[in-house]
């Protein structure tokens, strides 16, 4: 019984902290699921123009947007967005490393 108490408390232990930090386990380079084509298309440039925004290496060059479309079509409009911001942001709060880190 005091084992299986222990095991319990162990797995609490573990468990919570993950739960609560759960929500921030989500990809931001992902679009939502059951999002229209025009929205994913939109996050998909805005997300690879936030990264490059905020300096992500490798990004350097990879922003896109269309402007003509982001002016016209709402959808697009609002997929750019919300992936602009959710992948700027990420990269602020998780700069991606990369090269010799070593001191």
């Amino acid at each position: 019984m005091i084992r299986a108490l222990a095991r319990f408390v162990a797995a609490l232990s573990v468990g919570l902290p993950l739960l609560a930090f759960g929500a921030d386990l989500v990809n931001p380079a992902l679009p939502p699921a059951g999002s229209s084509r025009d929205f994913r298309d939109g996050y998909t440039d805005g997300c690879l123009t936030g990264f490059q925004d905020a300096r992500r290496e490798g990004y350097q060059q990879a922003g896109r947007k269309d402007a003509a479309r982001y002016l016209r079509d709402a959808e697009y409009k609002a997929g750019f967005d919300a992936a602009y911001r959710a992948c700027y942001e990420e990269e602020m709060r998780n700069p991606k490393m990369t090269g010799d880190t070593a001191m």
